[in-house]
C-alpha cells in the first residue's frame, strides 16, 4: 500500500531530528575532558613486533680495518717503589702472587707505563707519548689454569688518563703456553666473525717488552716476553661497539649449571649477600640489579611448567643452537658449567649466550696425558646442566641441534680452517721458534708444523664423535649415604634419545681400577642398591648404564688419586668408624 506524501514528509522529519539530537550528544561527549585513560591510551600506542628483531645481530663493521694479524708491539715499564709508592711488591712477587690469592680478583696489581711502538721501540704515535713517567695502566695476573705456567698470561687496564687502544680500556695478554699451536683462541673468535647469531671479539698478535724497574738486575732496557694473543674484553665499550645495549645484565659462567643456588645467588640488598659466593657462580659484568636472573632460574628450574614456553620465554633458539654447535665442533669440553657469558639487554627478558675462552678446544683435548671420557666430546657433555637436559631431552629439540651442526658445517670446514691457519702461521712460527718462547715450547721444534697442521682436520673430528654420542645413554651423578646402619647407593634414571631401554651395572670395590670387586649386580633396572654397612675404610663404586645395543656409558663422578690419576665414571667413599664388621 502507498503511503500519502504528507505521511512520508513527517517520518523524514522525525529521522532528521532524532538524527540531529544524537551528533548533538556525541559533540557533547567530544567535548569532555577525557580522564587519564584515555590521556595515556593516546599518547602510548601499542606498535607491532618486528619479527626476529629479538635475534642477536652484532654490527660487523667494528671489525672492518682490523688486521688482527699483524703483529702489535706493546711496552710496559714496571714502575718501583721510589717511583710509585703503590707499587709495594716487585714484579717477580706479581708473577708468584697466585700461591697466596685462589681468587685472581682479589690478587695484587702493579702501576704501569703503558706504550705502543715498533720492534723499534715505542713511539710517539697521537696515543700516548714516549718517555713519560706517569703511571697509565695496572697490570695483574689474568686467567686460572695459566697462571701456573712459567710464562704469566696478564690483564692490563688503561686509567682514564691512558687512553684507548683500539677502542678498547682492557688489554688481555693470552701467553698460551699450554696451546702448542698457539692459535687456538684465535682460530675460534676469527670464525664466530663469520657466524650469524654470534658475537665475535677482536683478536690480536702482541709481542710484549718489558722493562723492570723492580728489579736492580734488569737494566734499564726492555726484555723480550715473546708472543701473546690480545681477546678484547667483553664489557660495555665491546657491546656499544657491535650496536648492542650496553646496559643490563652481562654475567660470565663460573661453576654455573642453571640452578637457582639460592645460598649463593641473594640480591645485593638481602644482609645475607656476599659478591664474592655470588661470583663463585656467576662473575658480575653489568647491573646489580639480579631480580631478572632470578625470574628466569625460577621458571628454568619449575618442573611444573611446560619447557617449550620457559625457553621461548627467556631464549632465542638460532643463538642458543648455534653456541651449543661451535662449542661441539670445536671440541671445548670446559664448558658445561663455565668459560661463557650470559647477557640480557636492558628491557628485554631474553638471555643470549656469547662464547668465550678456547684454550681447551680444537684439539687440546688430544694433549692431555689422562684421556677425557667419550662424554666429554659428544652431546652428553650438556646433560649435566639442568636447561641443557631439559632441552635436549626433547629428540625434536636433538634434531634441531644436529641440523644446526650441518648448517655450520658449511663455514666451519677443513677448507676454511686450512685457509686462516694459513695467515696466521708465518707470525706464529717466527716466535714459537725462537727466544723466549722456544724454551717453553712442550714439543721438539721440529714437531712443530705436525701439530699446528692437525688444526686443519680437528673440527672433522669432532663432528664425528658428536654424531657417534648420539647413539649412547646420557651419564648420570651418583649419591651414598649411610641409612639405618645400611649403606644405600643410588643414582639418577639414565635417558636414550632412541628411547632404547637401558640397564644398570652396579660395582663396588676395594680399588679404583676394580680389580677387587665385591659387590656386582649386572642388568638393574631400578635406581638404587643397598647393603649390611661395609666395615671402616675407602671403597670405590660406579654403575655402568647400557642400551640394548650394547651402548655403555659412565656417570660424571670421577676420583683422582695422589698421583694425577683420573678414575672416570668412579666415586669414592670412607666408610666411618664403628660401621660393619
Amino acid at each position: 500500500m502507498k503511503m500519502p506524501p504528507y505521511t512520508k514528509t513527517a517520518i523524514a522529519l522525525g529521522v532528521l531530528f532524532v538524527f540531529l539530537l544524537v551528533m548533538k550528544n556525541a559533540a557533547g561527549t567530544q567535548n569532555t575532558a577525557p580522564g587519564p585513560q584515555q590521556v595515556q591510551e593516546a599518547s602510548s600506542p601499542v606498535l607491532p613486533e618486528e619479527p626476529g628483531d629479538e635475534a642477536l645481530v652484532e654490527d660487523k663493521r667494528v671489525y672492518e680495518g682490523h688486521n688482527g694479524n699483524q703483529v702489535e708491539h706493546l711496552y710496559i715499564t714496571i714502575f718501583d717503589q721510589d717511583s710509585v709508592p703503590e707499587n709495594d711488591i716487585t714484579f717477580y712477587e706479581l708473577n708468584e702472587s697466585y700461591k697466596q690469592y685462589s681468587n685472581l680478583d682479589s690478587g695484587p696489581k702493579l702501576d704501569i707505563l703503558f706504550q705502543t711502538g715498533t720492534v723499534e721501540g715505542p713511539e710517539k704515535n697521537g696515543f700516548i707519548d714516549a718517555g713519560s713517567s706517569s703511571p697509565n695502566a695496572t697490570i695483574e695476573l689474568r686467567g686460572r689454569s695459566s697462571r701456573l705456567e712459567a710464562q704469566k698470561s696478564y690483564k692490563i687496564r688503561l686509567t682514564d688518563n691512558g687512553g684507548l687502544w683500539y677502542g678498547q680500556n682492557v688489554i688481555n695478554l693470552n701467553k698460551h703456553a699450554d696451546d702448542r699451536t698457539r692459535v687456538r683462541n684465535k682460530l675460534a673468535f676469527d670464525y664466530f666473525q663469520k657466524i650469524p647469531d654470534l658475537i665475535s671479539l677482536r683478536t690480536n698478535f702482541v709481542q710484549l717488552h718489558v722493562k723492570d724497574l723492580t728489579n736492580p738486575q734488569a737494566g734499564a732496557s726492555f726484555e723480550d716476553y715473546g708472543l701473546y694473543t690480545h681477546i678484547e674484553q667483553l664489557n660495555e665499550r665491546a657491546l656499544a661497539a657491535r650496536g648492542l645495549n650496553p646496559d643490563g645484565h652481562l654475567y660470565k659462567a663460573e661453576n654455573f649449571e642453571f640452578y637457582r643456588y639460592p645460598d649463593k645467588l641473594k640480591t645485593a640488598d638481602d644482609p645475607a649477600y656476599d659478591k664474592k659466593i655470588f661470583e663463585s657462580v656467576l662473575k658480575i659484568n653489568g647491573s646489580d640489579d639480579h631480580e631478572e636472573l632470578f625470574s628466569m632460574l625460577d621458571d628454568v628450574n619449575d618442573m611444573s611448567k611446560p619447557f617449550d614456553a620457559v625457553f621461548d620465554k627467556y631464549f632465542h633458539e638460532d643463538n642458543y643452537l648455534t653456541w651449543l654447535a661451535v662449542n661441539l665442533l670445536f671440541g671445548n669440553y670446559d664448558t658445561m658449567s663455565t668459560n661463557y657469558y650470559l647477557y640480557s639487554p636492558l628491557n628485554s627478558e631474553k638471555w643470549y649466550f656469547i662464547p668465550w675462552d678456547f684454550d681447551k678446544a680444537l684439539g687440546r683435548d688430544a694433549e692431555r696425558r689422562d684421556i677425557l671420557p667419550a662424554w666429554q666430546q659428544g652431546i652428553q657433555r650438556y646433560w649435566g646442566t639442568v636447561l641443557h637436559k631439559r632441552y635436549l631431552r626433547d629428540p625434536q629439540n636433538a634434531a634441531k641441534l644436529t641440523a644446526k651442526m650441518e648448517e655450520l658445517s658449511a663455514i666451519i670446514n677443513e677448507e676454511t680452517t686450512r685457509e686462516m691457519i694459513d695467515r696466521y702461521y708465518p707470525v706464529v712460527k717466527s716466535y714459537a721458534l725462537r727466544s723466549p718462547d722456544i724454551k717453553y715450547l712442550n714439543i721438539e721444534a721440529a714437531q712443530f708444523a705436525t701439530f699446528y697442521n692437525q688444526l686443519e682436520a680437528v673440527t672433522t673430528r669432532y663432528k664425528k664423535k658428536y654424531e657417534e654420542s648420539l647413539q649412547y645413554p646420557m651419564p648420570i651423578f651418583l649419591h651414598y649415604e649411610r641409612k639405618n646402619n645400611r649403606d644405600v647407593f643410588s643414582w639418577e634414571p639414565s635417558h636414550d634419545l632412541q628411547g632404547d631401554a637401558l640397564t644398570y651395572h652396579f660395582q663396588l670395590s676395594k680399588d679404583p681400577s676394580f680389580t677387587s670387586v665385591i659387590t656386582n649386580v649386572e642388568n638393574a633396572t631400578g635406581f638404587a642398591h643397598n647393603i649390611p654397612a661395609l666395615p671402616s675404610g675407602r671403597y670405590y663404586w660406579r654403575v655402568l648404564i647400557k642400551d640394548g645395543n650394547g651402548h655403555t656409558q659412565i656417570p660424571f663422578d670421577y676420583y683422582m688419586d695422589n698421583d694425577g690419576i683420573y678414575y672416570w665414571g668412579v666415586q669414592e667413599i670412607i666408610a666411618p668408624k664403628g660401621a660393619g664388621k
